[in-house]
């Protein structure tokens, strides 16, 4: 069935691509369908900024005098604003960190030459730190009602998916801020392998761990994005290629004493329908040990690693006191006294656990979890933002500390109207697998991704 360019799933990545090779829309057309639907949204706090109209539509009139053909032509996406892109103004989340980037990242650069559009910046918690995304000014807010939060700290990225205003954008990752917002947006969020695109032209949480996440409304998509991604990437060989059947799988899933939906009955319903709808298919679901996850997860703030961010950031926060939300600089400036001594000592034990939780996995085809326990509102996590980020944090902050391959899915709408995701995790290199098990849930699952229309 023919889709029209103006319905919500309009800009359905698969729909662009057919609709373009027959000649029904030109990439004007589409750019100017985005900026219709920007204009239509009663708030912008999900945008730090947009690419000027008259050089989007200048790219558009470029776009078609190349090849059609092109992997994503015509493509709309956004990136978080921790991303340079040369030409574009570069916050992190903080206004008065703002520069003008003159170079791009290479993962924008390799989209951008492979056709797709640039629209904009999204908003995001104050220099990556928090999952919860109001630790900004305005910040967004969840698509599905607006007391609560959209996730973070890559919230603008997950609204402008969510709400339909572009195929698929960019975030960054370090303890779940590639999964977190799908959940609270209902759509699709695929963190790769560490490492295995470059992290470089961004503005740091933590270096070594820092990843590009893609969002998307479904795991085709992502799929589709971080396949033309490593295309003529040297890692690409290290990815397997084997496509598990999630009907015939074993899923390890955090025992009775991993499992915490800190008093969230709703979220908890909707993990169990998601088990049942799994062992209906046939799926073995064995609960194990989650202590090694949890304990890794802990160390993202409560260690060392922390001193990554007082390198990225820590003089601007110390210089400019008053620029910066309260928590945020409290979470960075710790990183000021960890010594070399704290940094490895931290570097042995996270190996420890690392090489521990890789040998869990390997008896499963992967690992099942909500992508959060719960979700909570705006005011809630202003008044609480330490321990409720925690909370928000508990099954995704160990994610690239343990080098493992997530991607978030809709698991389910609660029965408060608001959404509830899944996360499928494996270790490094299955990334293709996870996608492949996340395609496969959308199918049986019959999810409806996105916001309300």
């Amino acid at each position: 069935m023919r889709v029209s360019l103006t319905s919500y799933q309009g800009l359905d990545l698969f729909h662009l691509r057919e609709g373009y090779s027959a000649g029904r829309f030109v990439p004007r057309q589409v750019a100017e369908e985005v900026l219709r639907r920007i204009s239509e949204r009663s708030s912008r706090a999900e945008w730090i900024c947009l690419v000027p109209e008259a050089e989007l539509l200048a790219r558009a009139e470029h776009l078609a005098t190349l090849d059609a053909n092109l992997p994503l032509y015509g493509i709309p996406f956004a990136i978080k604003d921790n991303i340079h892109v040369e030409g574009l103004p570069l916050t992190a989340g903080c206004p008065d960190y703002r520069t003008l980037s003159t170079t791009t990242s290479p993962v924008v650069q390799r989209l951008l030459d492979l056709g797709a559009m640039l629209i904009g910046k999204n908003t995001m918690d104050e220099f990556a730190t928090g999952v919860v995304g109001v630790r900004s000014d305005p910040h967004p807010v969840s698509p599905f009602n607006p007391d609560f939060i959209p996730g973070g700290s890559s919230s603008g990225s997950g609204v402008v998916v969510s709400t339909g205003c572009v195929t698929f954008s960019l975030g960054s990752d370090t303890g779940g801020s590639g999964r977190l917002p799908a959940a609270m947006c209902n759509i699709v969020g695929f963190k790769p392998t560490p490492h295995l695109l470059s992290n470089e032209g961004m503005v740091y949480a933590n270096k070594s761990i820092d990843c590009i996440p893609v969002f998307a409304r479904t795991a085709a998509e992502a799929e589709c994005v971080f396949r033309q991604l490593m295309e003529n990437n040297r890692a690409a060989g290290l990815l397997a290629d084997s496509i598990p059947d999630l009907k015939r799988i074993r899923i390890a899933i955090p025992g009775a004493e991993g499992l915490n939906f800190f008093g969230d009955a709703r979220a908890e319903a909707c993990f169990k329908d998601v088990l049942k709808t799994l062992e209906a298919q046939g799926a073995q679901i064995e609960p194990v040990d989650f202590s090694v996850f949890v304990e890794a997860g802990a160390m993202l703030f409560d260690g060392a690693f922390v001193s990554e961010r007082y390198d990225s950031v820590g003089s601007f926060v110390k210089q400019h006191p008053d620029s910066v939300n309260e928590v945020v600089a409290g979470c960075i400036l710790k990183g000021e006294t960890v010594t070399s001594h704290d940094i490895w000592t931290d570097v042995a034990r996270l190996n420890h656990l690392k090489t521990a939780a890789h040998q869990l996995l390997a008896s499963f085809d992967c690992l099942l979890m909500p992508t959060a326990g719960t979700l909570y509102r705006c005011d809630e996590v202003k008044a609480d933002p330490l321990e409720l980020n925690r909370n928000m944090a508990y099954y995704t902050n160990f994610g690239n500390l343990l080098e493992l391959s997530v991607v978030s899915v809709p698991g389910g709408m609660r029965d408060d109207g608001l959404p509830f995701g899944v996360s499928f995790a494996g270790p490094r290199y299955s990334d293709y697998q996870m996608l492949a098990l996340a395609k496969q849930w959308e199918q049986i699952s019959g999810v409806q991704p996105g916001a309300p229309v």
